[in-house]
């Protein structure tokens, strides 16, 4: 008897070291086309760059593709496991993260528009590739080709923002009145915004904003992203789309438009940001009389946390960071009152982490309840102001009655840790010190009390 428990157990080891080399190491890559209208793909070669720069083809790919929402499948063909970064169809090569697990499908669609690929059209993974199918048949509306240069002198154009989530403002270097503002919230919006999101300006002045001058403009306030201009035909064809006229001085229609890393233009502001306190001087000397006034206002009540909050739902699930799991990432950091406190000073009870601002409605809105519920509940409450000086965060703590001190994340590193993407945000963490949850966006009376009551009865 023994011998078959032996010879049972032999078989079972083997069968446990041969189990994981008996997975498969490939994946399905199945290609499907649509495009905006009916079209033909000629005969094109299609590849995929593997992440040590080394193309694999995947096959010919061609025939009639149908307007979307429909679609057809052009290949379905075997690939090594791996993530892949790069899509190159014939002549045209565009980067998209296409992941081939073992044994697993991973949709791909190609837009297809005149036999080439659509700039940007490129879907991979089946939430993508639903989103593609509404994009190309028109729910929302694609960004126009446009030749324009930028502060440097040179090319700026849809090709150049392909495959990136892009923040787009009309201004003028001689406007002062809404134009520093937005400058303003760019600031603010360098600050958080993940590597994936490009930021732009784009004059309505171009006889006036020569690339030399915007160059100037952009050392002058410290600017990091892009400027562009081109002649007046050229800014006008770009700007029609927004319905945004070429204007000299302070009459212009401000606006602030986001566009998907497809092309497509998903969200217009319109009027004056609200930057609150969180303005340079170099800008604040820019402004007239009026946009003085403006800026003490608060314009039209959208600024930066409404910007960071629609960026997160236009870049999707699969680009933001995980509710929960992991451990807490650890951290020292400086409070309002001068006190030195780190993550392991609260080890052991269950915390909730508050990123805040002071310019952030949502944030203002919802301290008061996490003052109260968070300790009612039996957890701690440690508030974090994001990029703010000390005296900025204490005196608006003071203002909306809350007593508590807040740790101070002057270069947003610890943020960056936790993945902030949006304003407020929101970490539970359990006693153990791993993540329970992150919310991002304000938190309601009854969904904190739920949050709450699971993470101390954990």
């Amino acid at each position: 008897m023994w011998i078959a428990v032996a010879l049972t157990a032999i078989v079972s080891v083997v069968v446990l070291w041969v189990a994981p080399r008996l997975q498969p190491t490939t994946g399905t890559l199945v290609v499907v086309a649509a495009g905006r209208t009916a079209t033909t793909l000629p005969s094109s070669t299609l590849m995929l760059r593997q992440g040590d720069g080394s193309w694999v083809t995947v096959g010919s790919v061609a025939g009639s593709v149908p307007a979307a929402p429909d679609q057809t499948q052009l290949i379905a063909s075997a690939l090594p496991v791996g993530v892949y970064d790069h899509v190159r169809l014939g002549d045209d090569t565009y980067a998209v993260t296409v992941d081939i697990t073992p044994g697993r499908v991973a949709p791909l669609l190609l837009g297809i528009d005149g036999g080439r690929l659509v700039a940007g059209a490129v879907y991979a993974g089946n939430d993508d590739v639903n989103l593609g199918l509404g994009e190309l048949s028109g729910k929302f509306v694609a960004m126009p080709a446009f030749t324009l240069v930028d502060q440097a002198g040179g090319p700026f154009s849809l090709k150049a923002i392909a495959g990136k989530d892009v923040v787009i403002a009309a201004f003028h270097t001689t406007c002062h009145e809404t134009c520093p503002l937005y400058t303003a919230l760019y600031l603010q919006l360098a600050k958080r915004v993940p590597a994936t999101v490009q930021l732009v300006e784009v004059t309505t002045d171009p006889a006036t904003d020569t690339p030399a001058v915007l160059s100037q403009y952009a050392k002058g306030v410290g600017a990091s992203w892009t400027f562009a201009t081109g002649t007046a035909a050229q800014v006008a064809s770009f700007w029609k789309p927004f319905g945004v006229d070429l204007a000299t001085g302070d009459t212009h229609t401000s606006t602030l438009a986001l566009v998907d890393r497809h092309g497509y233009i998903r969200l217009v502001y319109r009027g004056v940001p609200k930057v609150g306190s969180d303005i340079p001087p170099s800008l604040v000397t820019l402004l007239s009389a009026q946009g003085l006034a403006q800026l003490a206002s608060g314009g039209d009540g959208w600024g930066a946390p409404d910007v960071l909050q629609a960026l997160t739902t236009i870049v999707g699930a699969d680009q933001s960071p995980p509710t929960g799991g992991g451990k807490a990432p650890a951290f020292t950091l400086t409070s309002t009152v001068g006190a030195n406190m780190s993550l392991a000073d609260f080890a052991g009870k269950p915390l909730v982490i508050n990123f805040w601002a002071t310019y952030c409605p949502p944030c203002k809105a919802e301290m008061p309840l996490l003052k109260t519920a968070v300790p009612r509940a039996g957890a701690r409450l440690l508030l974090i102001n994001e990029g703010e000086s000390s005296a900025v965060a204490s005196g608006f703590l003071a203002q909306i009655g809350v007593d508590q001190p807040s740790l101070l994340d002057p270069n947003l590193s610890v943020g960056r840790q936790y993945g902030l993407s949006a304003l407020p945000m929101t970490i539970f963490i359990k006693p153990d010190g791993t993540i329970d949850r992150r919310q991002i966006g304000q938190l309601g009376d009854r969904v904190l009390e739920a949050e709450l009551s699971i993470l101390v009865t954990q």
